[in-house]
């Protein structure tokens, strides 16, 4: 699992440092261009031409400002946002950090909980016209909020992630079952996976949802969640928690509607090759789809409605201007046109789904990896979604939720039994937790890591 917390606490105290020695103003030497360096999570390799030459335009629009990417991997530095942010920190350590840098919505807490972010307030009061040039009214008013803190707002989203069913059509249709109406149930889902199986159409129904980002959108469609509404204690242990994981546990064991997940292949590895019917994710596998040429071939529908209807999880991720940066006007201008239509479509032709809706509609109608592909816009119109539950303690916590979803997957121990012992051990995360020690602490974090 992510280790998010231990590389930010490196981070911090090395933007620190940097910070002491004296900010410079933002200004270019002798006159010329200034240039923003914008750290993106991407080796460059598998990006295309348009996408590594995106700043061309913008510097057509603004000749005094050249921003340049620094394509960062996580290349022996272990895996995912930790090798990310642990080759940052070495870039800041070296006094060569990043101007810009674009993180999900955890990443963005994290930096603003420990003042390491410059809020977008008094250059947007000085500069208006931008708000119009990146279709700000697109934006879901209760995603922009996730980046306001405080009444100051530190990144427009750029890129948003609804969980929604993804389901092969071809499979349903030679199963002879209909594809399900947004208003759909867990009931109908039971009975969508029973006619799959009995239909011997050679894929299982469903796969298990291994990424905790899409299992929470079980739980919340079912009343449940990892944490309390304050994010401070456990409840994964909940009747409704657990009435979710025993049915998973049931599907792979008792009733065969879905395969034991392996680490060899991935939820949408086995929809990919018509060996399951349907998985629980996000448009970012459509780049995955697309690579297999996999086209009008995946429909999306909201997620089952359970206990608390058809609520999913989603989140989003924005370009965060660093404290540090002896910039910051230029940095600004660059992370708030990075939420514009021009990075949008160069970006988001597949992959994640566009922040802005009106950028995204436009994409998405182009898009043949994906059907229906409003389902994913639905679950923030709808107001039906709440944030992924990521407080500052979350990469023990995440380490606790893949040990006890692997005890459960492989049937060591009934749902009730695994899910107490996470409770208890995630407890203890809380009372032992270095970031909730003082009033002052307790406050920044119940501001920021809540639904």
């Amino acid at each position: 699992m992510k280790k998010i917390i231990p590389i930010l606490l490196c981070l911090i105290l090395a933007l620190a440092f940097v910070a002491c020695g004296g900010k410079k103003a933002a200004t270019a030497a002798a006159g010329g261009p200034v240039r923003v360096k914008v750290a993106l999570f991407n080796d460059g390799n598998a990006l295309s031409t348009a996408q590594k030459t995106v700043f061309d335009a913008f510097v057509k629009e603004n000749p005094g400002i050249i921003p340049e990417f620094q394509f960062i991997t996580s290349d022996s530095y272990g895996s995912n946002w930790n090798g990310f942010l642990m080759k940052i920190q070495t870039m800041i350590a070296s006094g060569n950090a990043p101007d810009v840098i674009s993180l999900g919505l955890e990443g963005v807490g994290f930096m603003i909980m420990n003042d390491l972010a410059q809020p977008l307030d008094d250059y947007i009061a000085a500069h208006p016209e931008e708000l119009q040039s990146i279709r700000s009214e697109g934006i879901d008013k209760e995603l922009l909020k996730i980046f306001v803190v405080d009444g100051k707002l530190y990144g427009y989203p750029f890129e948003a992630n609804s969980v929604v069913t993804h389901i092969r059509k071809d499979i349903f249709q030679k199963a002879g079952v209909a594809l399900p109406p947004d208003n759909w149930t867990w009931d109908d889902f039971r009975d969508i996976c029973a006619k799959i199986k009995a239909a011997d159409t050679g894929a299982f129904a469903f796969a298990v949802p291994t990424n905790f980002f899409c299992l929470q959108a079980l739980l919340y469609s079912n009343g449940a969640a990892p944490l309390n509404n304050n994010w401070d204690a456990a409840a994964i242990n909940s009747p409704e928690s657990v009435e979710v994981f025993q049915f998973l546990q049931d599907a792979i064991f008792k009733y065969g509607y879905a395969p034991q997940p392996s680490q060899t292949i991935s939820e949408t590895e086995l929809v990919i090759q018509g060996r399951a019917a349907m998985q629980w994710i996000g448009r970012w596998v459509s780049n995955d789809y697309a690579a297999s040429e996999l086209y009008d071939t995946i429909y999306t529908q909201l997620v089952p409605a359970g206990k608390a209807g058809n609520v999913s999880c989603a989140g989003d991720a924005c370009f965060v201007v660093l404290k540090s940066t002896k910039v910051p006007d230029a940095a600004k201008k660059v992370a708030i046109w990075c939420a514009g239509q021009t990075y949008v479509d160069t970006f988001l032709t597949t992959g994640s789904l566009p922040a802005n809706q009106i950028f995204g509609e436009q994409i998405l109608a182009k898009d043949r990896t994906i059907d229906n592909w409003k389902s994913m816009y639905q679950v923030y119109n709808s107001g039906q979604w709440r944030r992924s539950q990521d407080p500052p303690e979350y990469a023990d916590l995440a380490n606790i939720y893949g040990k006890y979803m692997d005890i459960i997957y492989s049937n060591q121990m009934p749902a009730k039994q695994a899910l107490d012992l996470a409770a208890a051990e995630i407890n203890q995360v809380f009372a032992e937790s270095s970031f909730r020690k003082t009033d002052a602490q307790i406050r920044v974090v119940n501001s920021l890591f809540k639904n």
